[in-house]
């Protein structure tokens, strides 16, 4: 059985109800994710069911979420992101969404997000090394057949593909390497929200420091939309501190 939460959509449900068996229940109160069943095994899976626009706007937001759900006892956690994304041509810092029109068999585009495409790459890169599993999906439809495939691929209890195992869990921001090294930079002047924002985007420590000054100025600091960009003086602080400034 599947548990469902109660503010997914009914049409979700149905087409889950069709292959496996669901319950509505409140879930994110209880801090769990959208989706949760047990596994053969009896260890719990949970998924975060997000669409693409919502991680656009604010992945600090989404993170935080996690990171509640992650403190839980559950041992297996998954993030599916409903939605399809490309960068924007000609913008560093720019991520279009498209989405599927109504009945028809065509995508028309959506909203652009002042939120660079490789940092959110690079983000759901450090979420799989945290531990969360990313899943992505065209529309609801296939969130519903998805869910049911990892549902039913839970039950089986032997894998041959890879010898599966389950990802240890670790919290996401406090604990990432890159964050608190970038942060121990003597006078680099990169506090924890430059720093998060940088390992963000690029990744890793090593990338961070090899990009030019102009570049690293461009950076969200903050909110995808709200935030302030990390500036010329700051980039070439971090720079110079490393010995690669002028």
């Amino acid at each position: 059985m599947i548990m469902i939460d109660n503010f997914e959509p009914i049409q979700i449900e149905k087409l889950i109800g069709q292959s496996v068996q669901v319950q509505r229940m409140g879930l994110n109160p209880k801090g769990l994710a959208d989706y949760v069943w047990y596994a053969f095994d009896g260890h719990r899976v949970q998924v975060e069911r997000k669409q693409v626009d919502e991680l656009l706007s604010s992945l600090d937001n989404v993170e935080e979420q996690l990171q509640r759900e992650l403190s839980n006892d559950v041992e297996e956690t998954i993030l599916l992101i409903e939605g399809i994304c490309q960068p924007v041509l000609g913008l560093k810092l720019a991520t279009q969404s498209w989405h599927k029109v109504k009945d028809k068999n065509i995508i028309v585009p959506g909203r652009t997000f002042n939120c660079s495409y490789t940092g959110y790459k690079a983000w759901q890169n450090q979420l799989d090394k945290a531990g969360v599993t990313i899943v992505e999906t065209f529309d609801y439809i296939a969130t519903a057949m998805t869910l049911v495939a990892l549902f039913q691929n839970s039950q089986k209890p032997e894998h041959k593909t890879l010898k599966r195992y389950i990802k240890d869990k670790v919290y996401i921001k406090s604990r990432n390497p890159h964050v608190i090294s970038l942060m121990g930079i003597k006078n680099g002047g990169i506090g924890e929200e430059k720093a998060k924002a940088l390992i963000d985007r690029y990744g890793t420590l090593w990338y961070t420091l090899t990009r030019p000054a102009e570049e690293l100025a461009e950076t969200i600091v903050g909110d995808c939309e709200t935030g302030k960009r990390l500036g010329l003086k700051a980039a070439n602080k971090l720079l110079k501190a490393v010995g690669k400034g002028g």
